[in-house]
C-alpha cells in the first residue's frame, strides 16, 4: 500500500499550487420530463421535476457518518471557506465506484456552504447536482456529508 501512495503523493506535489477552490462541482441540474394525458383533458402536458438522490441508495448505505473517519479516505490539504466562512478541508472516502478528486469534492462543499453558511442540524438535505448533502451529528469529525450512488465526501475542520 505504501508504494501506491508514494506516486500519488509525488503527482500531487508535482502539480504545484493552483488558485483557490470555488463552487460548482457539477455541470447542471438533472431534470426529468413527464408527459401526461388524461381522458378529461386530452391535451398533453410536460412537467419538469428535479431528480435528486433523496430516497436512493448511496455509496455507503448502512454505514453511519461516525464511522466514515475510520474508512480509507483521501484527506485533501487545500482549505476552502466553509461554515461561518472559516477554513475547512474536504475528505474523499474511497468507495468502489467513487471518481471525485479533492478539487471536485471541495467545489461541491463550497456550493453547500454558500447555501448554508451556518451549521444547522435537522434540516432537509441540500441537493448539489447528483449529491445530497447535510450536516452530520455533532461530536464527530465529519461536519457535512455529501453522497450519491458512487461517491461520499465530507468536510472537516483542519486538525492541529
Amino acid at each position: 500500500m505504501r508504494f501506491l501512495i508514494t506516486p500519488v503523493l509525488l503527482a500531487v506535489l508535482a502539480t504545484g499550487c493552483t488558485s483557490e477552490v470555488t463552487g460548482s462541482g457539477t455541470g447542471a441540474d438533472t431534470t426529468t420530463t413527464t408527459t401526461t394525458t388524461t381522458a378529461a383533458d386530452p391535451t398533453t402536458r410536460q412537467v419538469e421535476t428535479p431528480t435528486t438522490t433523496a430516497g436512493k441508495a448511496t455509496a455507503l448505505d448502512g454505514v453511519p457518518p461516525e464511522q466514515y473517519e475510520s474508512l480509507p479516505s483521501q484527506f485533501c490539504d487545500r482549505p476552502f471557506a466553509g461554515a461561518r466562512g472559516k477554513p475547512m478541508l474536504a475528505v474523499v472516502v474511497e468507495t468502489p465506484a467513487g471518481r471525485l478528486n479533492c478539487d471536485q469534492a471541495a467545489a461541491v462543499l463550497v456550493d453547500y456552504y454558500t447555501e448554508r453558511r451556518e451549521p444547522m442540524s435537522g434540516m432537509p438535505p441540500v441537493e448539489i447536482g447528483p449529491m445530497s448533502c447535510n450536516q452530520a451529528p455533532e461530536g464527530i469529525m465529519p461536519q457535512v456529508v455529501c453522497a450519491d450512488e458512487d461517491n461520499v465526501i465530507y468536510s472537516m475542520w483542519p486538525q492541529t
